[in-house]
Formats: C-alpha cells, structure tokens, sequence
C-alpha cells in the first residue's frame, strides 16, 4: 500500500468484512460511478465497474484506459500490461498514455520496448524531461545490478499477508505500518488498499532479539492512534522522545466531514510526546497542515530542528514533491522545496535523512527499474547534489520505499511488493559491507568523448593491485570496494592516460552510490621550436636543449641537429621551463604554463647570444643615421675594451622602429651600422675586426610593429645599434 498522498473518504464499517458502497453512488450510471470511485481512489470498486461496462461495449477507450491504469494502482502490471498494448495504437490517445505504458513495462522487465515508448512520448512532449532520465537509465541498467555476494537481504519475520511497510527503528526494536486488522469487533476497511482484506493502517511495534528475530507483533502508540483514520509511518526524533506521525485527519464543518472536490481526504502531519512505554500524548497539528492539499512521511535531522517530508502542495515541480521546514522560535519554518536534484514532474515519496548529509527517497519519476525506486542524494554545502538509484537488490522493477538506516549507515530497512506474488507489501532488512561506484571514461578537454575500453586498476595504500576491469562500450564501469579501506583508482588505454589518480576513502561511507569520473589525456600535447644564434640569425646546430617539469621535478634533454630544431611531449596542467645551452653562448630559454592546454604544438623559437666580453647599446633619432654625444660616450668605452682584447671581435647589429617601409627601415639600419663602424675605425679598431649589420624592423624589442599605436618613447626603444665584444 504505497499511499498516495491523499486516500479515499469511503470506509466500511461493519460486524463482517464486506466491500464497501457509498449509497448516493446507486443513483448514478455506471461510468459515473466508476469514475467518483476512481477519483476516491477506490480502485477496486472503480474496477469491478469498469470491467462491467466493457462486458457490454469491448471498444470503450475511455474505460480501457481507466482498467488499465486500475491495475497498475492494485499492483497487477501484468494486467495493466495488456490492455495498455491496444490502447496505443489508438487514433488520438493522449501521449500520456505511452509513457504509463512505458512504466508498466519496465515494471514487467520489458526496458527495450519501454524505451521506444519512452521516445515516443519524448517525441510528442519534448519539454519533459522525464522520458530522458528513464532512457538513460535502461541503456545502462546493467551498472545497476550488483553482486549479490556484497549485500545482504533478507524478509523480516514481522510480515503479514496484509501491507507492512515505513519501517522506523524504535529503541530495541521496530515500529512499522500495517493493514492487518486489529479490531475485535468493528471492521473498517480502506477502499484505496489493494486487497479488500485490508483494515486502515496502523502502527505496530516488535521487539529484536539478539539472533536478529522480531518478537510478538504489538499495536503502538496507545489510544490516541487507536483511531477511525489511516495512522502512519512514524518518526522519532529528540532521542526517541518525540515522533511525527502521518493520519488522514478530517476536517469537520458543523460536526459534517468536509472532503476535498474529488472525496478524497488529504493527509496530515502531527506531533506528539512519547512516554517511555511508548504511548503517544500531546498530540499537536503540523501549523503548515493544509485542506487542500497533503502533508506527510515525515523524517528529521539530528538535532530535530530541521524536518523533511513530502506534499503535494502547489508551486512544486508536479506531483508530490520532498520539502523541508526549520524549527525557529518555537515554530516551523515555511515549508522550503527540496530542490530539482531532488524532485521531479513525477512522484517524490519517503524521505529519510541520515547523518544530516545523506537523504533517501522514493520516485517514479528519476530513471528507474520500474514502479517505485530508491534514490539518494548526498548535501553539500547547503546543497543536494545529483540523484543516483541505488541499484540492484534494494530496487527491483515492482515497488521499492520507505527505506531507512541504522547509525552506521550500512544496515536497515525497507518495504517493497518485490515477491510478486500477489500479496502486498513487505519489509526487508538490508546489511552491505561494500561501497557501490559507477563511473565514466571520457576525454579530458573533451567531455563529449566517452573513451570505450579503458582499463581501471585499484591499488591499497601500499600500492598492491586489488582489481581491475574495463569500461564499457559507452565508457561506464561499475565497482564494488570493500569498506573502511584507501583506494588508489587510475585509469589507461594505449594513447591515454590519467593526469591524476583517484585517491577514494571510504573509512567513514554509508550506504549510497558514488560518481567517478575519469578525464583520460589524449597524449597530443608537444612543445616544439628552433634554436637560433642571435648575432647571425641563422640555425645554432649542436644546442643542448633541457625540459624541466617543475612540478614533477623531473627533465629530458635532446642535442638539436643541423635544422636546430627541438620536440617533447608534454602534459596539461603543468609548468616547464625549457634551457638552451652551447659553449661559447649565454643560455637562453623560457618558461611554459600548460594549464587548460590539452592538445596541439606549442611553437617556441629560442635565440641565444654569444658570450661576450662587453656590451653596449646605443639609441638614434627618429629617421637619423647619426651619432648623439651621448652615444660616443659608450663608444669610446667600447673602444678602450678592444684595444684591452687585440683578439676579440666587435659585433655591430643595427635596427629601426617598424614606421616607414621595409626597405627603407633595412637602408636606414644599414646606415646606423656603417655609422657605428666608421666611429669605431676612426677611434683605431680595424674594420677587419668589426662585424656589421643591418636588421630593418624585424627585431623589434616590444608590441610596437607595424600599425600598432605607440608613444615617441616606445618606439626609441627600437632605434638602436647593439655592440658586443666578444674573444
């Protein structure tokens, strides 16, 4: 009994179990009736009307459709199945009805031909962004289906032939809800229950004994849950002091009930005090409690200050959808959605908080194996995160909800129709001791490129291999780890590599699913340039050119050939530093930033200089060739130093700022170093010792080339003549 959030208004009482009539219905035609009672909820009775009126006229679409979606409400998808298969291949049937069949089908396994309806209604609705999440999830069903060998689970001996389900670790043992019938006398039997058997819900408690087993099934809560309403789940908080309960409350005008337009009666939350022996007092109405709309399956934080639970309200994302409130002076908070990782246009049900971060629920709407799966969604900083099924075997294709854990997080509870046998639901107990991963390979720099086939290896702490698998075809892979251990998690394939490990702890884990995303580097990443000799602009054979990582602290070296060229790979998101070394020149080099660089050449030219014993430069007017005093000032200095070194040499290398053409710029730099020259010879150096020349504007030493803008002063900069002295 996976209690929507309102049930119907009818109820019988009687001395004897009876199916229950509402009189004013007998007044109504069949179809009328059938639909008040569908609207109720009472899905059983709309039913057996339903069937009626196709017993007369077998093409009634619109009672076809209500059959078919009855079954699914009683947990017959087989039958559901079948008349949900005729009903889409109906002229003018509205998109709705595929994706209902889609459902029904991935609640009987058939996830390929769900999928084609699934698109078929994306195709006709494509601003849901349902039908996606669920297509998603079948193409990759099978990371969901765990080794058993790594989980525990097994039904618990407090099960009737009735709905038990909200199971609640209560002190030494468990409080749960339950449809069995406690009544001695009078009879009363929910209309929207899936079996006629079934009485309303109550609260039950049994004790856990040491080997695992519950004891005698017992009825909790005292008189004030000794009621004509549905009560239930329940939840602690406060050290098991205080609890929140779910009833479908009435609201009464003039001693009349007052149901909502459809007769149906939504449900409320209340708190109460509770006494060490387990009876509820000083029950109180939740403020944010609404006529019109519901308010239930409450769970709380540690420190009981922040509650989450789910209600159909408007202003939400469609359906139901989980809230939370906050405690403050006194009073609960207005009542603040959960969020979009959280909820969906579909149904979010049975929220249960667990270390204050890690929060379950129930959804029809997040890809599924069908019906109602179990989902988890991890908050950080104030914020849920993406929403990941829990797999196989908490989730199956039938019903799966109402999950709960115990303080470690690894062991507890849920309710699930999972037997299919016909009964209703039942709890299980759950136990893992190993953490659940799913992940991707792709490539890094490029998140729309899965990479299929990439090996992933676990290593210990110690560095010793624990396992290893491949991605898929798609680049997912699934793992199991064992828990309270350090894993080291790379990932290779030939041409492809991990930048960086994963280092994965899960000392502290409990149960959920965790995310893993590899980013494999392309190894496409190359600096590459030539070596240069400054003075003579021509290719330096024989450099040494050196590669240090430095933020590996590691190096490569290569000699360059006669073309002077050099190549290394290199990685992203690190910093080099290229040198370039040769006897008888200064070493040159730069340095290299690769972060947000993945692939491609990275082109770097080095020019180095010679050693030499002095140097000068010296500056000349705009369109000038002549000497400034100034600059015969460091001449003569020059000057002194060859005649100091009778064998050094004096290279002349003379340039213009980028104004003018080429050809005048390489003429006027031809002059300043013929100018230079005849200084030097008429202060006694030999012309056969001085070594001059002319660069125009190739050689311009800052941003300001040809139709740049720049200040006078700038462009001084490059109206120069170098000297060195070198031996």
């Amino acid at each position: 009994m996976k209690f929507p959030l309102s049930i119907s208004l009818v109820f019988c009482c009687s001395l004897v179990v009876g199916q229950s009539t509402n009189i004013f219905t007998l007044l109504h035609r069949n179809e009328k009736k059938a639909d008040l009672f569908y609207n109720q909820m009472a899905y059983r009775n709309a039913l057996e009307l339903y069937l009626h009126i196709l017993d007369k006229d077998a093409s009634d679409v619109h009672a076809r459709q209500r059959v078919a979606e009855c079954y699914v409400k009683l947990n017959d998808p087989g039958s559901a199945r079948a008349l949900y298969s005729s009903l889409v291949k109906e002229k003018n049937i509205p998109p709705s009805v595929k994706y209902e069949y889609a459902d029904v089908l991935c609640s009987t396994l058939q996830y390929n031909e769900a999928m084609m309806w699934y698109e078929d209604y994306g195709k006709a609705v494509p601003k849901d962004p349902l039908p996606r999440e669920k297509i998603d999830f079948i193409n990759h069903i099978s990371l969901y289906y765990r080794d058993t060998v790594f989980f525990k689970l097994d039904e618990i001996n407090v099960n009737s032939d009735h709905a038990d389900f909200g199971p609640q670790i209560y002190k030494d043992g468990l409080v749960f809800v339950s449809s069995r019938d406690h009544d001695q006398f009078i009879k009363r039997q929910s209309m929207a229950s899936e079996h006629h058997e079934e009485a309303l819900l109550n609260l039950f408690y049994a004790r856990k004994s040491n080997d695992g087993k519950f004891g005698s099934v017992e009825f909790f809560g005292g008189y004030h849950l000794k009621s004509i309403y549905h009560d239930g789940p329940i939840a602690f908080y406060d050290n098991f002091r205080k609890a929140s309960f779910t009833r479908n409350s009435m609201t009464h005008a003039h001693g009349q009930t007052v149901p909502d337009s459809l007769g149906r009666i939504n449900l409320k939350i209340f708190f109460a005090d509770v006494e060490q022996s387990g009876t509820l007092k000083n029950v109180t109405s939740f403020e944010h409690n609404n006529d019109h709309y519901s308010t239930a399956h409450t769970t709380f934080s540690s420190n009981g200050q922040t509650m989450f639970f789910a209600s159909d309200k408007g202003g939400g994302f469609g359906g139901a959808d989980i809230y939370y409130s906050r405690r403050e002076g006194g009073k609960w908070s207005k009542p603040v959605n959960a969020g979009k990782s959280i909820n969906t246009s579909g149904d979010e049900f049975y929220p249960f908080l667990s270390n204050d971060s890690t929060l379950y629920f129930s959804s029809s709407g997040h890809g599924g194996f069908g019906g109602l799966d179990v989902f988890v969604s991890n908050r950080r900083k104030g914020v849920f995160q993406k929403t990941r099924n829990l797999g196989s075997p908490i989730n199956t294709s039938r019903d799966d909800f109402s999950l709960i854990t115990d303080s470690t997080g690894r062991a507890g509870y849920l309710a699930s129709n999972r037997k299919g046998d016909g009964t209703s639901d039942d709890i299980f107990f759950f136990k893992t001791n190993h953490n659940y991963s799913y992940g991707v390979t792709r490539e890094l720099g490029n998140p729309t490129h899965v990479i299929p086939n990439a090996s992933i290896y676990m290593k210990d702490e110690h560095d010793n291999l624990i396992d290893s698998l491949q991605s898929d075809e798609n680049g997912y892979f699934r793992i199991d780890l064992p828990l309270n251990q350090v894993y080291i998690i790379s990932a290779k394939k030939p041409g492809y590599e991990t930048l960086e490990n994963i280092s994965y702890i899960n000392e502290e884990r409990n149960l959920g699913v965790d995310s893993l995303l590899f980013e494999l580097w392309k190894q496409d990443l190359t600096v590459k340039g030539i070596i240069y000799s400054k003075e003579s602009q021509t290719v330096l054979a024989g450099a040494t050119v050196t590669l240090m990582n430095l933020t590996d602290n590691i190096a490569d070296s290569l000699v360059v050939g006669e073309n002077g060229q050099y190549s290394f790979p290199v990685y992203p998101r690190k910093k080099y530093r290229i040198k370039v070394s040769k006897s008888g020149f200064i070493q040159g080099g730069f340095t290299l930033d690769t972060k947000d660089i993945y692939k491609g050449e990275l082109v770097n030219d080095v020019m180095v200089e010679e050693v030499y014993i002095e140097r000068v430069i010296v500056h000349f007017n705009y369109n000038k060739s002549d000497l400034s005093p100034a600059s015969t000032r460091e001449l003569d200095q020059i000057a002194r130093t060859m005649r100091n070194f009778p064998d050094a040499t004096l290279i002349i290398r003379a340039h213009a700022d980028s104004r003018g053409s080429e050809q005048y710029n390489q003429q006027i730099s031809n002059q300043r170093a013929e100018a230079t020259r005849k200084y030097m010879d008429n202060k006694g150096i030999a012309t056969k010792r001085i070594d001059a020349k002319g660069f125009g504007e190739v050689l311009i030493l800052n941003r300001c080339s040809d139709g740049v803008e720049c200040t006078e002063e700038d462009h001084f900069l490059n109206r120069r003549a170098e000297l060195k002295v070198q031996k």
